[in-house]
């Protein structure tokens, strides 16, 4: 339940906050579909989203919510949410981008429907490649085992010490 009320604050805010860069930014960024400059336009903020999703997904994998899995229902909640709110916001689209045109529209548009893509895709991909914490405990586990009489760990020795004390 904790973890389910943290997640969905946190797609409301990416939601407030991509919401914010374009009312603040958008006359600059976004240009029309007919524009020679609409593919790299679009490619940028695309990167921008990617960068920005990666980040968030470490810190919900690694930070706040450490078991497999947490990253990819981040980016589910993510996705319900803001989906849910931009809808609204499309709806009003003139009260909330009042200085775009119709074509800054469809750009924004077509943004949002890639950004929400990728934020199904890249926590999922994140959750796959960040390794389990399992693998860090049966480490300290095995130097523990090893432990030299001295209460050293194994991590701990040089190079030149035995690591049993019957190969002394």
């Amino acid at each position: 339940m904790r973890q389910g009320l943290i997640l969905t604050g946190l797609g409301i805010a990416v939601w407030g906050a991509a919401t914010l860069f374009f009312r603040l930014f958008g006359d600059w960024v976004l240009v029309e579909q007919g524009d020679a400059h609409f593919g790299s336009s679009l490619f940028l903020l695309e990167m921008l989203t990617l960068l920005v999703l990666i980040g968030l997904a470490l810190v919900v994998r690694l930070r706040w919510f450490r078991e497999r899995g947490s990253a990819t229902r981040f980016g589910y909640i993510a996705t319900a949410v803001g989906l849910l709110l931009y809808t609204y916001t499309m709806l009003n689209r003139e009260a909330v981008f009042p200085s775009f045109s119709p074509g800054q529209h469809q750009a924004f548009t077509v943004w949002m429907t890639l950004g929400y893509a990728l934020t199904l895709l890249v926590p999922a991909a994140v959750d796959r490649l960040v390794p389990d914490s399992a693998g860090r405990v049966a480490a300290e586990d095995k130097d523990e085992e090893l432990e030299n009489t001295d209460g050293r760990a194994a991590s701990e020795r040089t190079a030149e010490e035995p690591a049993t004390p019957e190969a002394e």
